[in-house]
Order: structure tokens, then C-alpha cells, then sequence
């Protein structure tokens, strides 16, 4: 008994010690007039790393989750550490510090209290002429979709989250088109339908007169798949998060 009273008293004591202690869950209290100040600050020195929405780029990471910028209060974690690490601001002055200290959990505040259905993250965070170089280049979208034809007027008819959502992950091919499979088992006649079900043990497809049918997949059995979605599914591999903002700024500016 007297064992398990010394462990509790000690749990005790830790939790009173630890509670007193300052801490990242005690938020700093946002200056607006000096997160302006700090917003120039960034503009000025961080932008081009870390982006315009201060999540990162190509060549910064995302200071919305950076834990040095979680941890920091008033600048007494991020001064040190732009003067360790390379390719950061070492002549800041204190105030400069303070002032970034505040925009930078601005944006952090500003983030976690967007987080709800009613009010939908900002995509539109792209350049829509950078997004129409895309889309007629690298991204080789023109090949399928026209501004004019099939896409005309769609910054009008989607929210540009529904936009982002739609490009990346369309459930329905350009004209309804329906993904096609051919089954031609060993020796014997190849059968055509609409795929059903595919993996690795079986391919089920339903042929042109409605029948449903099976296959049992085998290196006798050739499959061929004929998905007219496959070019938006091998992008998610070649996609950047500059490249997504962009194709979404630029379709949502087709009106």
C-alpha cells in the first residue's frame, strides 16, 4: 500500500510540474499589426522557398507544419533556426523576428480553423497561365479535353474544390465511356465486354448481349484492358503540387 501511495504521490508531483511548465499548447497570442509587418517580412525573405500559402515548395518544406514554427513563441525558435541552417535571412533584426513569428501562426491559426465542411479549403492558389502551359505541354490534357469543347464553361459549373477533386480522380471518362476488357483464353475465342471486377485471380466482365461472365486468370488467359481514364491515373505519379494548383486555377478561369 505504502508502494502504490509513493507512486501515486509521484504521479502527482510530475503532473503539477509539467503543468507548470510553459509548453507548445499554451498558442501565442496573434498580433495582427505585427503579423502585417510579418507578412512583408516573408514576401521579402521566405516566399520563394516556402510559396505564396507558406506550404512549401520545390525548394522549402511546409512551415504550416513545421515544428520548429509549431514549437516557436515570439520568434524563439525560428531566429535560432534560420541562422543555422543554410540559405536562411541571418541579418533579421529582433523585430523582423517577432514580426514573422506572428504572421507565420496567423497562417497557422488561419489553417486549423478552416477545417470544416462549410467552409472549403482555398485550391485556387495557382498561375493560370502557367496551368494553360500545362495543360497543353507536359500534361499532354489537350489531347482529350478542349477549353471550348468539353470544357467550356466548367469554372462555372464546379467549385474549384470539386475541379481539383474531378481532374485527379474522374469516375467518369469523356463521353461515358466505360473502361473495356478482352479475355482470350488458351486456344480458345477472345470475349469482349465491359469490365466488372479485375485482380489478380479472376476478371469478370459483362459482354454485348448482358451476359455476365468470369475467367479464371492464369499465363494461358490474355487480358487487356482498355481504360479510357488511364492517362488520368498515370499523372497522379508525375503530378507536382505546383502542377495541381495550376491545372485547377486554370480550369476554374474557363467560364
Amino acid at each position: 500500500m505504502r508502494y502504490l501511495l509513493a507512486i501515486s504521490i509521484g504521479i502527482t508531483a510530475v503532473s503539477a510540474y509539467l503543468a507548470g511548465q510553459a509548453g507548445p499548447s499554451q498558442r501565442q497570442a496573434i498580433d495582427n499589426a505585427a503579423a502585417t509587418r510579418g507578412r512583408a517580412v516573408y514576401a521579402q525573405y521566405c516566399i520563394n522557398c516556402h510559396g505564396s500559402n507558406v506550404k512549401g515548395g520545390e525548394n522549402g518544406p511546409d512551415l504550416i507544419r513545421s515544428v520548429v514554427v509549431l514549437r516557436d513563441r515570439l520568434g524563439a525558435d525560428i531566429g535560432p533556426a534560420m541562422k543555422k541552417l543554410d540559405g536562411h535571412p541571418k541579418d533579421l533584426t529582433q523585430a523582423q523576428v517577432l514580426d514573422l513569428s506572428h504572421f507565420l501562426h496567423q497562417r497557422i491559426e488561419a489553417t486549423s480553423s478552416n477545417r470544416n465542411t462549410n467552409q472549403p479549403p482555398n485550391v485556387l492558389t495557382g498561375n493560370v497561365d502557367a496551368g494553360k502551359t500545362y495543360f497543353n505541354g507536359a500534361g499532354k490534357c489537350s489531347s482529350c479535353h478542349s477549353p471550348t469543347g468539353d470544357l467550356a464553361g466548367i469554372g462555372t459549373r464546379l467549385t474549384p474544390i470539386n475541379l481539383q477533386q474531378r481532374f485527379l480522380f474522374p469516375t467518369v471518362a469523356r463521353g461515358g465511356k466505360t473502361t473495356e476488357v478482352t479475355v482470350t483464353p488458351s486456344g480458345g475465342k477472345a470475349i469482349t465486354g465491359t469490365l466488372v471486377r479485375i485482380d489478380d485471380f479472376n476478371v469478370s466482365l459483362r459482354d454485348a448481349s448482358g451476359e455476365y461472365q468470369t475467367f479464371r486468370r492464369g499465363t494461358n488467359v490474355k487480358v487487356d484492358v482498355r481504360d479510357p481514364l488511364a492517362a488520368h491515373h498515370e499523372l497522379l505519379d508525375h503530378y507536382t503540387d505546383t502542377d495541381m494548383h495550376n491545372i485547377v486555377r486554370y480550369l476554374e478561369s474557363l467560364k
